[in-house]
This record gives C-alpha cells, structure tokens and sequence, in this order.
C-alpha cells in the first residue's frame, strides 16, 4: 500500500522507547486502518506517524498525519458512526463501506483508550490513537 504510493511517509518516535502492555492485533489494525486512510485521501505531499510516551499518565499516543484533503468539523464525530462517510452520495469520489473508522473507536475502547481527530479541509488530518502503557486486566 505504501509502496505504491508517491506520498512521503515518514515516521518520529519517542526518544524513549516505552514498554507497551497491550493487544497487538487491536493496535495493529487501528494503526493500519489510519494509514490506510490517510494514503486514500491524501494525493500529494506527506503522511507521518509519531509515537509519544506520555509518562504522567502512563499512556502512548500514536499518530498519523497526513496532508490530504481534510475533514469539515461538523463531520468530525460523524465519521466514527457505523456506515457514514463524509459523502454518503451514490457518486462519491471514495470507495469503502463506512466501517473503518467505527471499528477503530470500538478496538480503541476496548483496550481501554481512545481515539481523537484533528482536521480542517485542505488542511490534513491527524488521527491521534492513545492507549495506556499497561493493558486493562
């Protein structure tokens, strides 16, 4: 998928590698997901993913920015719901089902974190994924 495609795709990690206690596959397919995403909505310029260590409140913060088309704030909500797509029209521009995005939330919830969205159109995304260092027993 990245390999295909002309974008820059960098990545920034913590100075200190945290020790992460959590569910692979869950974060996995969240971060997959994300990049998946920002490749399809983002025609030139750069994707990064950063990882930060929150050590106060013992979370991790995965992020995936890229420079593509953007999302209005009055879809920022909407587009965690099951089936929704910012164009829902027959003709839309986008392919895909509408999942993505609500499943992400769900795994997110479920391992105990949460995921966050910064974005204006033609200006990017970041999808921010946070989830505690130690998994929930």
């Amino acid at each position: 998928m990245i390999s295909r495609s002309k974008l820059s795709v960098r990545h920034r990690l913590a100075e200190e590698s945290p020790f992460v206690q959590s569910d692979r596959q869950k974060v996995k397919q969240i971060v997959v997901n994300l990049l998946s995403n920002a490749l399809k909505f983002t025609h030139q310029g750069s994707i990064e993913v950063e990882v930060a260590l929150n050590p106060l409140d013992r979370t991790v913060a995965i992020s995936v920015t890229d420079t593509g088309i953007g999302i209005a704030r009055e879809h920022h909500e909407r587009i965690f719901e099951d089936f929704r797509q910012v164009d829902d029209s027959p003709s839309r521009q986008y392919g895909g089902t509408g999942l993505g995005l609500a499943i992400c939330r769900r795994l997110a919830n479920a391992l105990g974190g949460r995921i966050t969205l910064r974005s204006e159109i033609g200006e990017g995304s970041t999808f921010t994924l946070t989830i505690p260092m130690d998994a929930l027993q």
